[in-house]
């Protein structure tokens, strides 16, 4: 998943940093360490709308992309 940003249609996804991450079209996944509510977040879109929140695990890291591409991809 970690690929070169040039190699956007490849790889949609870019690894900002080892919490964030960002598809090219402009959504992300990123883990949060707020101590009421830890979790991986899907913030499909960047304008607004629902989040949705994962467990704070690596599974929860992976559950997350396996949402996005069932509910968001194109």
């Amino acid at each position: 998943m970690n690929g070169p940003p040039t190699d956007v249609m490849a790889n949609p996804w870019v690894r900002v940093s080892s919490r964030r991450y960002v598809h090219r079209s402009g959504a992300c996944i990123e883990r949060r360490g707020d101590p009421a509510v830890p979790g991986w977040y899907l913030i499909p879109d960047p304008r607004g709308g629902t989040v949705h929140r994962f467990d704070p695990t690596p599974q929860g890291c992976d559950d997350a992309f396996i949402a996005f591409c069932a509910r968001y991809s194109p």
